[in-house]
């Protein structure tokens, strides 16, 4: 089931799943610069988040978004590598682009990591392509067109 993060019961597991997931691939983060608790749960109180989960258990798998006029923009994705290759990315962003759809959105922008080629497969599979570089972050921007 797909539904909207609630803080207290998500957020450590969110946080699990961004250092496992995530951090790996970001140049940002190394052994003198660690990622912290609160600095996620800024992100994630400034975004749209919504996870995955059987009811109201630990999720499994998230998605955090924010609206930017018609851009809808996917700040962090991750799903639990024992649920990974069963849909559950697909699920999320699905329900990311129908939020944007909804939301009026001419297209959802998002980056991802040079470093993290499985990624780069996953939105491209989807429908979206490389429109740029960023070398300070080592990121790829990544868009899709989307319409109501």
């Amino acid at each position: 089931m797909i539904r909207k993060r609630i803080a207290t019961i998500d957020d450590a597991e969110i946080f699990r799943l961004v250092v496992e997931q995530l951090v790996p691939f970001s140049r940002m983060y190394n052994a003198n610069n660690k990622v912290t608790f609160p600095e996620i749960r800024k992100r994630l109180n400034a975004n749209k988040t919504f996870v995955i989960a059987k009811g109201y258990k630990r999720p499994y798998g998230f998605i955090s978004i924010m609206r930017k006029s018609k851009v809808l923009f996917v700040d962090m994705l991750a799903v639990d590598s024992r649920e990974q290759g069963r849909g559950v990315g697909h699920t999320l962003m699905k329900s990311a682009e129908d939020y944007g759809v909804k939301e009026r959105c001419h297209s959802v922008e998002l980056f991802v990591d040079d470093s993290n080629p499985k990624a780069i497969r996953f939105y491209g599979k989807r429908g979206y392509e490389i429109d740029a570089f960023i070398p300070e972050l080592g990121c790829y921007r990544m868009s899709k067109a989307i319409r109501g």
